[in-house]
Parts: C-alpha cells; sequence; structure tokens
C-alpha cells in the first residue's frame, strides 16, 4: 500500500464519522508526520500497514470494524521509547481531532481500543481483543519477519546500552511466554500462536547464547 492509498483509505474512513464536510487531510498530514519521525523504526507506517493488512483479512470476525480501523491508525500516533503515556496521548490527541465531528459513542470506543494497546492484561471484550491481537500480530511472522521488526525495536533506543536494553527484552518475553496465551482471540490464537511461541523461544535463546540475562 503506497502513501496515497493510505492517505485515501485513512480521509475515506475519517469522512463516514466526521461527515461529508469535514476535512480529513490535515489530520492525514498530521497522522503522517508523526508516523514519520526520524526516531521511528518500528513504530511508523510499515507498522500500520502490517496491522491493516492483519484487520482487513479478520474482517468477518469484527463488529465494529471502522472503530478497530481507527484505533490502529492512531494507536501508536504518539510514540516516544521508555515512555508510560504514549497511549493515553495517542487516544488524546485522536479525542482531540475527532471532538465535535464525531459521534460521542464513536470516540470513546476508538479511545478504549487505543488504551487497550497498552497490553496491560486482558481486554474488556472481544473487540478491544482484536484490536490487542493486531497490535501484536507480528510475534506470528516468519522468523525474518520477526527478527527484523525485534531489530528495528533496537534502533528505536540508541540512547540504552545492549546490556539494559536486552535485560528489559528478556523480562518482557519471558513475561509473553508466562501467558496462557498470547493472543485473546480465536482467530488469532488458531493462526499465529504457534509461530508467536516459537520465535519468541528462539529469540530469547540466542539472546542469552549471546550471554545477555534477565
Amino acid at each position: 500500500m503506497n502513501d496515497k492509498q493510505l492517505a485515501e483509505r485513512f480521509c475515506e474512513l475519517w469522512l463516514r464519522h466526521a461527515g461529508p464536510k469535514a476535512q480529513p487531510e490535515p489530520v492525514w498530514d498530521l497522522l503522517a508526520r508523526h508516523y514519520r519521525e526520524p526516531h521511528r523504526f518500528y513504530h511508523n507506517l510499515d507498522h500500520i500497514v502490517h496491522c491493516l493488512g492483519e484487520l482487513d483479512a479478520a474482517r468477518a470476525e469484527l463488529e465494529e470494524f471502522d472503530a478497530t480501523e481507527m484505533a490502529i491508525w492512531f494507536h501508536d500516533v504518539i510514540y516516544h521509547y521508555g515512555a508510560k503515556d504514549n497511549e493515553t496521548l495517542s487516544a488524546h490527541t485522536f479525542r482531540d481531532l475527532a471532538e465535535p465531528a464525531m459521534p460521542a459513542p464513536f470516540i470513546n470506543r476508538v479511545c478504549e481500543f487505543i488504551i487497550a494497546t497498552q497490553h496491560t492484561g486482558s481486554a474488556r471484550d472481544t473487540g478491544a481483543a482484536f484490536v490487542v491481537d493486531t497490535d501484536l500480530s507480528g510475534f506470528g511472522l516468519p522468523w525474518e519477519g520477526y527478527l527484523a521488526d525485534s531489530d528495528a525495536l533496537r534502533l528505536e533506543a540508541p540512547n540504552v546500552t545492549d546490556e539494559q536494553y536486552y535485560a528489559g527484552k528478556l523480562r518482557f518475553l519471558d513475561g509473553l511466554l508466562g501467558w496462557k496465551s498470547l493472543f485473546q482471540t480465536d482467530y488469532f490464537r488458531d493462526r499465529l500462536e504457534s509461530r508467536a511461541r516459537a520465535n519468541i523461544q528462539r529469540y530469547s535463546a540466542d539472546l542469552r547464547a549471546r550471554g545477555f540475562e534477565a
């Protein structure tokens, strides 16, 4: 999906909920500017394209497709490595742009979905679970894709030493492996759970073989 196609898809979604008199182009420009910030190597438009592809494949499973898609567009609009408020600020950004043009229930639902990508526990409902699983679906890529994503994430923390970074990474990955399931929906679990766990186990073993410890 090229930049023109991305812009057209986003603007069509925005107009469906903000009304035909809305001007979605400035909103798209803001989104694109954020996702193209120079410190982003993973949390960029490539990640959004991946998530949209997963979303489209799951369309038949989704009851709130537009709210889910809007959340995907905005869930990483604010991103700085190590910040605890990325998702909260991303939700606030969407709310500020959507009010007063969109219905409050739609805005609230999108914000709820964005906050769910903090990945702090079980999603409140199936709709939020699909957003969470879509965001995590990269764990289930073929090994080369998973490794490329991992390398891109490392580049987003240039001021952190390898020892610090990979210790935190191992703690995070060990925590994921302790979950009963990485994915919360049957759709993603059936498709990606096995490969995602294999990727995490292989990556963690490689880090430990290189001398890194959690």
